[in-house]
């Protein structure tokens, strides 16, 4: 199923009603199942580690601190990145920032010298793409790509139809592409 994507695993509801007891175990699973997706969020968003990883911090001590408050009427995953994007948020305004896509980088000795070249002149366009997006377009990227969230998951977190957080994804992914191939003809 398209929806789906099996690299984020979240919780299922007996986890998250073990964790509103106070199972320390639940937490954990909790923990081990949004602590990668959430860093990756985060680092994307501040492109920077220390940062990155106080924001994962400060995203599961509000969690936990949250969790006696959560209801059952949204999906778990886009609660727990609504609070994800509030601490950042927070940082933003704290630090004054703008935030941008980070660019995962790929081992050159991979490949040969000239490919590696092209690779990245490709990342450097792509990236100065993506700063051309307007904030909510680098969001959703951020949510699908780095986040690794499904379009269901967007939609909940985002309050939007799925349908429409699928069209925009590929509206933008159709945009940037065809601004690739133009930077390339």
């Amino acid at each position: 199923m398209e929806n789906e994507n099996p690299r984020h695993a979240g919780v299922d509801v007996q986890t998250v009603q073990h964790a509103l007891a106070g199972d320390q175990s639940a937490l954990a699973q909790i923990y081990d199942a949004y602590a990668r997706s959430i860093y990756r969020y985060h680092l994307s968003r501040v492109e920077s580690v220390p940062d990155a990883e106080d924001l994962t911090s400060q995203t599961f001590m509000a969690v936990i601190e949250a969790l006696p408050r959560y209801q059952h009427r949204n999906n778990f995953t886009a609660w727990i990145f609504q609070i994800a994007r509030n601490k950042a948020m927070d940082h933003f305004r704290k630090t004054h920032s703008h935030s941008e896509i980070n660019e995962s980088m790929a081992d050159p000795s991979q490949s040969e010298a000239l490919e590696a070249v092209v690779r990245s002149e490709s990342r450097a366009r792509l990236k100065s793409l993506l700063h051309l997006l307007d904030e909510d377009e680098r969001e959703l990227i951020r949510l699908r790509y780095t986040a690794e969230l499904s379009f269901v998951e967007i939609a909940q977190l985002l309050g939007r139809k799925e349908d429409a957080v699928r069209k925009s994804i590929r509206r933008i992914l159709d945009r940037l592409s065809i601004q690739m191939e133009a930077h390339h003809a």
